[in-house]
């Protein structure tokens, strides 16, 4: 091989491993937004409330610009509701999870991308201003999935915005959030 296209050769390796150095590592972030209790609402209540503020932290691993693992703590909120006797309902959920994240690069700065995973999800419900009041508790294994945006300001620094879903508690999350890669 000619020096000189061993030369081009060796920049386009060191080029591309550049790269790649930069587009794989840890990244951590977290977000804000509104929840809603899909199926919490029922015709027997005489008020209520089925969206709440709900917040998450995320930290992953880039494996590479399309491909990264996602580890996600989500704390839904609180949502309420009351038939006309005063009794009423208290509803608390958090959720802890991994999912896999695909990306689709569209330019330097803005992707776009998708995850599906696993998450534990612990709910309690509070009965109050009844005889028995009581608080139950329940766990569910479900399938947690979502789409979002992400626009780098920088190559360490990124906005999110993102839906987010499960599907057995039926809770649903809109947020916007930092995120900042390593």
């Amino acid at each position: 091989m000619k020096p000189d296209r061993l030369f081009v050769f060796l920049a386009f390796l060191t080029s591309a491993a550049a790269v790649q150095a930069q587009e794989r590592g840890l990244y951590l972030g977290g977000s804000i937004g509104q929840s809603k209790f899909k199926e919490w609402c029922d015709p027997v209540f005489s008020s209520c409330k089925d969206t709440d503020t709900s917040w998450k932290l995320f930290g992953g691993y880039r494996f590479n610009r399309y491909v990264a693992a996602e580890a996600t703590y989500v704390d839904w909120g609180e949502v309420t509701a009351s038939i006309a006797s005063g009794a009423q309902a208290l509803a608390r959920q958090h959720s802890y999870g991994l999912a896999a994240v695909g990306t689709l690069p569209l330019g330097e700065r803005f992707e776009l991308f998708g995850k599906a995973g696993l998450v534990m999800t612990q709910q309690e419900t509070e009965s109050r201003n009844v005889p028995n009041a009581r608080t139950v508790d329940r766990e569910e294994r479900e399938l947690h999935y979502g789409l979002g945006a992400r626009f780098l300001f920088t190559k360490n620094l990124a906005l999110r915005g993102e839906w987010e879903n499960t599907d057995k508690l039926k809770v649903e999350l809109l947020s916007i959030g930092v995120e900042y890669r390593f």
